[in-house]
């Protein structure tokens, strides 16, 4: 194997295949190595029981504003049309439509979502319609089934409801981009980077597997990320909060996916239900919210988050910005209590799930094992508050992708902003015409 790249790629997750595919199919670069430190693609938090496999449109995602909103749904398209090409077996196994509702329980949501709507949602999102509770029972009947008849319910009801494995979805990617012949493509799994070494053509990384030259270097590694560009000075004053999520799970007792309203500026999502791409006897419902001092789930990382924060006066202020938030604050106990033993599971069935499903039995409920992840929210101490949307940073030759939003959905929007910027540091043409032919405008 060769030890000189025009470019390496560290990080085989969604991220880091998106962009893979998108250099080799869409720019005239000569040489990319892929490194991922596990055996396989995608195995951590793109891996479908790490995350709630939606396609993010922003339609029912009621803490966007309307510019995120537009953004989200043109990234979404790029998955959308990704998929369209793929012959109809591979294409199966990525993606599947499934219905999609924001539920809005009691006068108080109901007149957010009213809110939402004429804001320019419902224009920008012709499929979205308001349902009252008549046509809720046809279409969704557990919803209303068992409630109190003097609760109000509405929800804004999506045409554009999909399910996704992302897993599957960077196998597709890798297996696209190594297609290109005119391209030198290299993969390395069980590869773990240690550190990089500026030089003036580039960047030396070093491995477990020996030493690999580059002039451009990407970094696809979630909280690891950040670790990488701290060490280099690329960091530009941001530090990491680990917020896990964790599921329960029923049998299937939904038609499709049902998210509650969520609050505008925050960035942990609401409670919502889903049903499960791998398994479609069970219905989901999470994630929780969870403050785990660790990056990943797999392995000790406990000392790597202490690596993560600037110890200054500065971070200091941030995360208690933050943490005084008084509808953060609440949402970090509330979910505190759901990890609990015992006692957690009924206080997530009685405030969260029954909101959902009023008729579900409290034994028809148990604890989603081995389900969930870890994903960085980023903190920026010069906003002193958490930095929302997608999070990276740059240097001289180099792209820190610490974390996309709104996660996966967005994977080949972050692609996309990723080769512009390399083509400006290295002799790299975009073919923007077979780009926009096939996945829309840049």
């Amino acid at each position: 194997m060769q030890k000189d790249y025009d470019i390496i790629i560290v990080g085989g997750g969604i991220t880091g295949s998106a962009l893979l595919y998108t250099l080799s199919n869409y720019t005239n670069i000569s040489s990319i190595l892929l490194i991922e430190k596990r055996k396989g693609l995608a195995l951590l938090n793109s891996n479908p029981k790490s995350n709630s496999q939606t396609l993010h449109f922003g339609d029912v995602e009621t803490n966007y504003t309307y510019k995120k909103a537009k953004t989200t749904k043109e990234e979404a398209m790029r998955i959308i049309r990704y998929c369209n090409t793929l012959p109809t077996g591979e294409k199966n196994a990525i993606i599947k439509r499934c219905q999609k509702m924001v539920l809005g329980v009691g006068e108080t949501e109901i007149e957010e979502l009213e809110k939402t709507y004429e804001s320019g949602i419902g224009k920008l999102f012709p499929g979205l319609k308001k349902v009252h509770e008549d046509t809720l029972t046809k279409i969704e009947p557990n919803v209303v089934r068992g409630r109190q008849k003097d609760e109000r319910i509405m929800a804004l009801v999506s045409d554009s409801g999909y399910m996704v494995d992302f897993r599957n979805l960077s196998k597709s990617f890798v297996k696209s981009a190594v297609k290109n012949k005119k391209a030198k493509i290299d993969i390395l799994f069980d590869t773990r980077a240690s550190s990089t070494v500026k030089r003036k053509d580039g960047y030396i990384l070093i491995t477990n597997k020996g030493k690999f030259n580059c002039r451009f270097i990407v970094f696809a590694t979630g909280s690891y990320s950040l670790l990488f560009a701290k060490a280099l000075g690329c960091d530009k004053n941001l530090s990491i909060i680990s917020v896990g999520g964790n599921y329960f799970v029923s049998k299937r007792i939904l038609n499709g996916k049902v998210y509650r309203v969520q609050r505008g500026g925050i960035p942990f999502a609401a409670i919502h239900a889903d049903p499960d791409i791998t398994n479609p006897d069970i219905t989901r419902f999470g994630p929780t919210v969870t403050m785990p001092l660790e990056l990943e789930r797999v392995g000790n990382t406990f000392i790597d988050y202490l690596r993560s924060f600037d110890y200054d006066i500065e971070t200091i202020d941030t995360i208690f910005d933050v943490l005084m938030d008084k509808d953060i604050r609440k949402i970090i106990m509330t979910n505190g209590v759901y990890g609990l033993p015992i006692i957690g599971k009924r206080f997530f069935f009685k405030n969260e799930v029954r909101k959902i499903v009023p008729s579900i039995k409290y034994e028809n409920l148990w604890y989603g094992k081995g389900m969930g992840g870890i994903r960085p929210q980023v903190i920026d101490e010069n906003k002193r508050f958490f930095a929302l949307g997608a999070s990276k940073a740059k240097g001289n030759n180099a792209i820190f992708n610490i974390t996309p939003s709104p996660g996966a959905s967005s994977a080949l929007g972050s692609a996309l902003e990723d080769i512009k910027y390399i083509s400006k540091g290295l002799d790299v043409n975009i073919f923007a015409n077979k780009y926009e032919k096939i996945l829309g405008r840049i």
